[in-house]
């Protein structure tokens, strides 16, 4: 690794000494409002932006958002291979928030729910996202990315123009986008972060073709693919996204995808559409430690801290609103996926 990559290894490890261990967290699920989650944190000296005075909850999300951005550039501005490990991660992070973004629009959903669990970027910051999370309508989402200059939204365009928006070709769509921009950092990568990039896509399609199976079929499935994934194979991802059902269609998946990692991330109800994202955090965060320790100075620990950085601001949020819905302690420390060590 050039040296220039030698000093984000090292700056990442810098930025993993600012984020809250799994005890910390542990620890906050006990909080009975969002003033005594902000002091907990203001006790154990976490690095958080500030929250307000007093603190509520949409103060508290922002705080969390802001962090998670500054400790995106923070590690940004120490990348010097262009693309790079940081470009395939912040791809996938809009990707994610476009599709939230879009989905929330089109069902109408709270701007606060459709912001749940994203990471600003230089691209799409905490004034971005919130000011989409507001929009009406997809076609406005798209009409103000075009206003600030996003370059995934003249495809999106003509998906939204429509007069029912299609929520399964935007989708697909933005797979694609994901696929081609982490596609040439992913080849000039290692393997880990092929693997990262491979997984997210195959992720992508087993959700699209759930998505897909017992719609319309006025739909070709070998028209939906998108390649650059590993474990699930063009014809397996027909037959399952041609499927009567969305059940079938997972069953299909399961034994597309028996013997491979993807296999324990597929949700046991197919209407589950979080738990496969969940269970490729968690997971991907495992392995990254593993290859961390075999190759420390390569992908892993930089791509582990980035999810890392992920997790922190979804299990904050998790704690955040746990408390706004007065959720038992126990069932708060259940949903977080920040890792132990």
């Amino acid at each position: 690794m050039p040296a220039a990559e030698l000093a984000l290894v090292a700056r990442s490890r810098g930025v993993a000494t600012h984020l809250l261990s799994r005890e910390a967290l542990e620890s906050l699920a006990a909080a009975t409002d969002v003033a005594s989650l902000v002091h907990g944190l203001a006790r154990m000296r976490a690095d958080l932006e500030p929250a307000g005075d007093p603190p509520d909850l949409a103060a508290f999300g922002l705080s969390v958002d802001r962090t998670a951005g500054r400790h995106l550039r923070t590690l940004l501005r120490w990348q010097r291979t262009q693309p790079g490990v940081l470009d395939v991660f912040v791809a996938d992070q809009e990707r994610r928030s476009l599709r939230a973004l879009l989905r929330g629009a089109l069902q109408g959903a709270p701007a606060a729910a459709r912001l749940a669990g994203l990471l600003p970027t230089p691209a799409l910051p905490v004034a971005a996202l919130t000011e989409l999370a507001r929009q009406a309508s997809p076609s406005a989402v798209v009409a103000h990315l075009i206003a600030l200059g996003y370059p995934g939204a003249p495809r999106l365009l003509p998906l939204v123009n429509r007069a029912q928006p299609e929520l399964f070709a935007i989708e697909v769509a933005l797979l694609r986008g994901l696929a081609a921009r982490a596609g040439t950092a992913a080849r000039l990568g290692d393997a880990v972060l092929r693997d990262f990039v491979h997984e997210r896509l195959d992720i992508g399609n087993t959700q699209n073709a759930l998505l897909l199976a017992g719609g319309p079929r006025d739909i070709d499935p070998g028209d939906a693919f998108v390649a650059g994934g590993r474990w699930l194979p063009p014809h397996a991802f027909v037959a399952a996204a041609a499927s009567a059902s969305r059940q079938a269609c997972l069953v299909r998946l399961a034994a597309a995808l028996a013997g491979t990692p993807l296999a324990r991330m597929l949700p046991v109800v197919a209407d589950d559409v979080t738990f496969p994202e969940r269970t490729l955090l968690t997971s991907t965060m495992a392995r990254l430690a593993r290859d961390a320790r075999l190759r420390p100075l390569g992908t892993a620990p930089i791509l582990r801290v980035l999810l890392r950085i992920e997790a922190q601001s979804r299990d904050l949020r998790t704690l955040a609103w746990g408390v706004a819905l007065g959720a038992p302690p126990a069932m708060r420390r259940q949903e977080l996926v920040t890792p132990w060590h």
